[in-house]
């Protein structure tokens, strides 16, 4: 069986043939067609009891697991196929009591009554090829309850939710039933639509520039290559320093399969809101394939963040998803040994400030992209774009320019940052413009003093080499070791040690 997963996910009405053809035993036909026409969790499924049934009007009675602070029932009628599974199934019991499983243990196991929740897990597992697991089965139901026309509520009580809220994440719409839906109230004579074509109306809506300025400025290159490595499927690392772009550049990526989060300091955590996220929200699904195969103490300790990444690789397929992390700079040393295991099952793109070389092994598959400070060419149209509200309040423009690169030096947060604080100023005249600074600009300083007190050092002990005859040769020697010095000063301290990546 294959499926697309997305999420929320769920199979198409031949993928429900299939699986149900595969399960020659009445057992497993009657638990596939629990979940696919009752949307019973797996607890719910294997706890039901022969009492739960009304066989004069076909219905099951199921206790909701969402309402633990006291006894919540809800009615599902059965569907004619299930009715059948569960004929065939009912005639196989050796118990058929009232208080009797509807799925009991085997004579192994004594303390429970029915079988385990993983037992139920195993046989979906089986049946799919490791494709598919319960949470899909019922997902399935709820689509399929709401796509025929039923309301929110009729669904919100079949899945015993608590709120409404929850059973929205089920409604599913084409591009083109939403057309069709606005069309629908969108009602106009053939008068009326005729007139507005051949006299269109101008539109009387100003938005404000800022609530549109969504462009890219001289990132063409990186943007490229950023999505010609994803669509290769290529991890991706972007280094930058503060406000170069990164988050621009990802705000570009076609949001398909995309999961994003912040960082990596918080490991457990971050997990946690992911695997939530793939199971819809439904935590209760989540918990029970979190506790299938451990006992509730052996969830916290250490080895509790090994286990909540490897569920989270177990519930997707590889490359399905394209993970973004936002800032790498501050990943702790749990965090990269997550991240070990999840760039070779998840196509990730993160990035980060700068990243310690003692963590640079959860990176070693990743293709880097720099994003340099933008030219001066592109900071000025940069620059051009932004002020466009406030061309008529300033005085001398190349000087605002001028004034914002040198304070910026190309950084495009900077540049942003720097032009809203003009947006406020009612008047910018040249020496107002030249009085507002952005904080993070290096203070200015005069180099001119010890430029010419090195070089007339440098010119003294060259003439000293030449007027003495005895030890000219030592004079010239050390005049040009301290020139040669001074040039390449900087790159040798800057090569002792290599701290980040």
């Amino acid at each position: 069986m294959h499926t697309d997963y997305r999420t929320p996910s769920y199979i198409t009405a031949d993928q429900q043939k299939l699986l149900i053809h595969r399960c020659t035993h009445p057992q497993d036909r009657l638990l596939i067609l629990l979940m696919l026409d009752c949307g019973l969790r797996v607890t719910e499924l294997v706890t039901l009891q022969i009492k739960h049934f009304n066989f004069r009007d076909n219905t099951v009675l199921v206790r909701s697991l969402k309402k633990r602070d006291k006894q919540h029932y809800r009615r599902i009628p059965l569907t004619s196929r299930l009715v059948q599974a569960l004929s065939e199934h009912y005639v196989t019991l050796a118990n058929k009591e009232p208080d009797a499983y509807l799925f009991p243990a085997s004579r192994t196991t004594t303390k429970r009554g029915h079988i385990a929740r993983q037992t139920v897990w195993r046989k979906i597992r089986k049946k799919t090829n490791n494709l598919l697991y319960p949470h899909i089965l019922r997902h399935t139901f709820a689509t399929r309850i709401v796509s025929q026309g039923n309301t929110l509520i009729a669904a919100k009580e079949l899945l015993g939710h608590a709120s409404v809220k929850t059973t929205e994440i089920y409604t599913h719409i084409t591009t083109e039933q939403a057309v069709q839906a606005i069309r629908s109230i969108d009602q106009r004579s053939w008068l009326v639509s005729w007139r507005e074509k051949l006299f269109p109306r101008r539109n009387v809506f100003i938005l404000d520039h800022r609530a549109s300025s969504y462009f890219t400025v001289g990132r063409k290159d990186e943007l490229q290559s950023l999505l010609d490595l994803q669509l290769k499927k290529i991890n991706t690392l972007i280094i930058a320093p503060q406000g170069m772009g990164k988050s621009h550049l990802i705000q570009s990526l076609p949001k398909d399969h995309l999961l994003q989060i912040d960082d990596l300091r918080y490991v457990k955590k971050t997990l946690v809101a992911l695997i939530l996220y793939l199971f819809a929200g439904d935590k209760e699904e989540a918990f029970e394939l979190l506790y299938q195969q451990a006992d509730k103490e052996k969830v916290v300790m250490k080895e509790s963040v090994k286990r909540l990444t490897s569920l989270l690789l177990s519930i997707t397929q590889k490359d399905e998803y394209t993970l973004v992390i936002d800032d790498l700079t501050h990943i702790t040393k749990s965090g990269v040994d997550a991240l070990e295991k999840l760039k070779n099952h998840f196509h990730i793109i993160a990035c980060a400030r700068q990243l310690k070389i003692d963590f640079s092994s959860c990176v070693t598959n990743f293709q880097k992209i720099e994003l340099p400070p933008l030219k001066r060419i592109e900071a000025v149209e940069l620059i051009d774009r932004l002020s466009v509200p406030i061309l008529s309040r300033i005085e001398d423009y190349e000087t605002y320019k001028n004034h914002i690169y040198e304070q910026t030096t190309g950084n495009p947060l900077f540049i942003h940052e720097l032009i809203d604080r003009y947006r406020k100023e009612p008047d910018l005249s040249m020496e107002h413009v030249r009085s507002i600074t952005h904080t993070t600009a290096l203070q200015e300083l005069d180099m001119s003093l010890f430029i010419i007190i090195g070089l007339s050092s440098l010119m003294v002990l060259r003439y000293l080499g030449g007027e003495l005859s005895n030890n000219s040769g030592a004079f010239r020697l050390l005049g040009g070791a301290f020139l040669l010095f001074a040039l390449f000063a900087r790159n040798l301290f800057a090569q002792v040690r290599r701290k980040f990546v």
